[in-house]
């Protein structure tokens, strides 16, 4: 009996942790997806790019060059199959796609995704596609009629990408690892076999409603789905003749029929938790054993909740933190977005800098125009006098970042060359952060801000971001500045 109480104590110990995992899984989905880079890109192009807004309303031809040209961008620098807008009829209107079949003329009024985003909000969709037959997540946010956030929808913009992302973050869990449609149809797993089945009974109505909402393409249409061979209730289950701990944790998409599940399963028949059980109870004296096995349960009980807790509260500090620097993104990418020009553009963003990183001194130089010899100072912040006011790619080390495609964070010894000034002294920073602006591998230009505090990783990918949100914002002002008239245009 002791043997068997240890057994349980460390079963629930193991779903503890497993609970813990699912939620971060969870989380880690929701940071890639509707929380991540892509969704970003979107809704600052749904909120500020005039031209997005002319094609939404039809008022200009499909796949005008430089629509196209900007949806590529977009596509590319974020890994995307295709970018396409949607009218507020439903169709397809520009669109790019890598497989060199667009989307155009597509109807997607009963896709879930448009009838979110003309609700005015940022969603993400899972789905097989229609021009493809493979399964993708359909990132999609509002075109607004204007830049005010409170404006009407009149379209979307949405992208697609593979399963990439999603599938790795399953990958690599050494149990079994689902993700779970509203309906309980498996559309990701790190088992290929399991994808299309179904969890739970698979009656007529059920099988009738998900054919109907024609997410799933034609994985249903001749046959029905096989039905997962375990129950998907968290706690202690039997999978394969085998007892397994069972966690679930709900992925947020905006979905209309409701949140998506994370399911992680692992065996703990041949774990060292149950061997280390039987052991000890076949180790104690018959006539403890039922003393040691509560003492045991309550320890380990106790011990279990008190890591769980401590690996709760540090999980839910890092999320607070990430949560925070999303928050600050965001604040920065709406002032962005606001700003008039290329040279407002780089003064907001070396302002927000100091604001978000503690930058302390700034430059922002940008290519004027596709093929220039050179950069040109854009802004600076407490910059010292004789700052250059050009720089070619390769001069330096920012001209070097332009060359390499990549950024870099000087520290520690590497800052003997660098001073910080001001009307009551100098003195050396503790980090340098460089990077380039690039747009789907293009250098449009390069940034580089000093702080008193050495960065550490969290500080490098904020800046990082900051930086692309910029490039992104620079393309447009860039487009939307070089644009001709739309009336002279010619259709392609």
């Amino acid at each position: 009996m002791a043997g068997l109480l240890a057994v349980s104590a460390r079963h629930d110990e193991h779903l503890s942790r497993l609970v813990i995992d699912a939620e971060r899984r969870s989380v880690e989905i929701m940071s890639q997806t509707l929380n991540g880079n892509v969704m970003g890109a979107l809704s600052l192009l749904g909120a500020v790019a005039q031209d997005i807004k002319f094609d939404a309303r039809g008022e200009v031809p499909p796949n005008l060059p430089r629509i196209a040209g900007l949806l590529e961008d977009v596509g590319r620098s974020h890994d995307a199959q295709g970018v396409f807008v949607v009218g507020g009829d439903g169709i397809v209107h520009s669109s790019w796609d890598n497989s060199g079949r667009p989307s155009t003329g597509l109807n997607v009024t009963f896709r879930p995704y448009y009838k979110m985003a003309m609700a005015g909000r940022d969603n993400v969709y899972a789905a097989v596609s229609l021009a493809r037959g493979d399964r993708a997540l359909y990132f999609t946010a509002p075109v607004l009629a204007s830049a005010q956030r409170s404006s009407a929808p009149i379209g979307a913009v949405v992208a697609r990408t593979g399963l990439e992302r999603v599938d790795g973050l399953l990958q690599n869990h050494s149990g079994i690892a689902l993700l779970l449609s509203p309906q309980g149809v498996v559309f990701a797993s790190n088992r290929p076999e399991w994808v299309g089945h179904l969890a739970g009974e698979a009656s007529f109505e059920r099988l009738t409603s998900i054919r109907a909402l024609k997410q799933f393409g034609a994985m249903f249409d001749k046959t029905d789905p096989p039905v997962l061979p375990f129950s998907i209730a968290p706690g202690i289950v039997p999978i394969g003749g085998r007892s397994h701990a069972l966690a679930t944790a709900d992925v947020q998409w905006n979905d209309p029929y409701g949140s998506w599940t994370v399911v992680l399963a692992e065996d703990l028949t041949a774990s060292k938790a149950t061997r280390d059980g039987i052991w000890t109870g076949s180790a104690v004296a018959a006539a403890m054993l039922v003393i040691v096995g509560l003492l045991l349960k309550l320890v380990r009980g106790q011990h279990a909740q008190l890591v769980a807790s401590r690996r709760i509260e540090q999980y839910a500090r890092e999320q607070a933190e990430s949560a925070e620097r999303k928050n600050r993104r965001a604040e920065a990418a709406m002032k962005l977005q606001r700003a008039r020009g290329v040279s407002e553009l780089a003064r907001v963003f070396l302002a927000e800098a100091h604001d978000i990183l503690g930058a302390l001194q700034g430059a922002v130089y940008v290519y004027e125009r596709d093929g220039a010899p050179a950069m040109t100072l854009a802004a600076s912040y407490a910059a010292p006098a004789g700052l250059t006011r050009e720089m070619v790619a390769g001069a330096g080390l920012l001209g070097q970042c332009v060359i390499d495609r990549c950024g870099r964070v000087l520290a520690g010894d590497e800052m003997e060359s660098w001073s910080i000034r001001s009307g009551l002294g100098n003195t050396r920073p503790a980090g340098v952060l460089m990077e380039p602006l690039l747009l789907d591998d293009t250098p449009l230009g390069a940034v580089e801000i000093a702080t008193l505090h050495r960065p550490d990783t969290a500080d490098e990918q904020q800046f990082r971001e900051l930086a692309a949100l910029l490039a992104l914002n620079l393309e447009i002002q860039r487009r939307q500045l070089g644009a001709a008239p739309v009336v002279t245009e010619a259709i392609p």
